[in-house]
């Protein structure tokens, strides 16, 4: 519905009327509402607990307020905050960047050091860690956070690779995360979108130099099987095209390269996958303080591998118990993707020739070893094991 843009010192409020949300859609968008210009309010109102961050674009932050007594960091009720968020809003609130830039300034300055950050590129068992984050009760858990991912795919569609010198981004990257992150007495954990969440390897350290960041990884093979048993098959063949189109312009152009004919499918998830971590390594070239965290090593290792990650973040180890408990349950069983039902008796595989194929595009491309038929990284750095 249409209203006057929003001003350099409030905010527009809409009633909801309507949930007009597509059954399956994964992520947030004001366009999911039927909603009705109620009038103006002081950007103070965004102090209020039940006022939240739902998504942003390149000209406006968009808040929703849910209904009373919803806590949308409960990863009990829903795995992915944006799930919560969406079903339980009950007004919608737009405001400028500089609106929000301007209410920042108000309040403490902040380094993000309550914050900690789970880089992954999906299907990995991210979900998972942070459920098992959330089963301590020590952070705020936000999986998936929508604007984490706008954030990126802001940057994405840009002509050039965002890279350390994008300090333009900054002031952007750090206003998401602090309203994301309102509480300074509050640890937080933020476990994002994967796939096209990499861009922001470079920025988020420089914008929150307090922050602590980690990467969850998986062997490929697996990985790209996990992808392959979620989606529906035609989708599955069918949505390359769009997902890259959502890529980094420097990894779209090398796809462009590197793929064989059309682009197939399994070759296409090998290299997001890849891409992630190429990402990864070049942002590790000169820090030490991203610690690389497997999934094989999390199965393998259960206890130790909690002791290590809970330290890693700041929660103490009387909480592994709690966390481990998480391991119990299906991590997603109340996601709208959920993949209990639409995975039971499927049956798919991942060729030896396209293992090939990643092998030699990792170690060509990417300087990325991968060893073993479940394409495991062999050169992955700062890796916690279990010594």
């Amino acid at each position: 519905m249409a209203s006057n843009p929003p001003t350099s010192d409030s905010l527009q409020a809409f009633e909801i009327l309507k949930d007009i949300k597509p059954k399956f859609a994964m992520i947030n968008q004001k366009e999911f509402f039927e909603h009705k210009f109620t009038g103006l309010k002081e950007l103070s109102y965004l102090d209020r607990e039940d006022v939240t961050l739902y998504c942003l674009t390149e000209e406006e932050f968009v808040f929703v307020r849910t209904t009373p007594g919803v806590n949308i960091f409960d990863t009990e009720e829903y795995p992915f905050v944006y799930n919560i968020q969406h079903k339980s809003a009950e007004e919608m609130l737009i405001a400028s960047h500089e609106a929000v830039y301007q209410y920042l300034k108000t309040k403490p300055e902040r380094d993000g050091s309550n914050i900690a950050y789970l880089h992954n590129p999906g299907r990995c068992g991210s979900t998972l860690v942070a459920n098992m984050v959330s089963k301590t009760k020590q952070c705020e858990v936000q999986s998936e956070p929508t604007p984490v991912l706008n954030l990126s795919l802001i940057f994405n569609k840009k002509d050039q690779p965002v890279t350390r010198e994008s300090r333009e981004y900054l002031d952007l990257i750090k206003a998401t995360f602090l309203l994301l992150c309102p509480d300074v007495n509050k640890k937080y954990f933020i476990k994002p979108w994967g796939i096209e969440t990499m861009s922001l390897f470079p920025l988020l350290h420089q914008a929150l130099p307090g922050i602590k960041e980690m990467l969850m990884c998986r062997d490929v093979r697996p990985t790209v099987l996990s992808f392959k048993k979620l989606i529906p098959e035609q989708i599955y063949k069918s949505i390359i095209p769009m997902k890259m189109s959502l890529q980094p312009p420097n990894y779209r152009d090398l796809w462009e390269k590197v793929k064989r004919g059309e682009g197939d499918p399994d070759e296409a998830f090998c290299f997001f996958i890849l891409s992630t971590y190429h990402a990864y390594m070049e942002e590790t070239r000169d820090r030490d303080d991203i610690k690389s965290y497997s999934y094989e090593s999390l199965i393998e290792h259960k206890e130790l591998f909690t002791k290590s990650f809970l330290k890693e973040i700041g929660v103490e180890e009387e909480y592994v118990q709690a966390a481990m408990s998480a391991l119990e349950v299906d991590s997603q069983a109340k996601s709208s993707s959920h993949n209990q039902k639409r995975t039971a008796g499927v049956k798919a595989s991942v060729s030896d020739e396209t293992m090939e194929w990643a092998v030699k595009l990792a170690k060509e491309e990417f300087g990325i070893e991968l060893e073993g038929e479940k394409g495991r990284v062999h050169n992955m750095p700062h890796q916690w094991n279990k010594v």
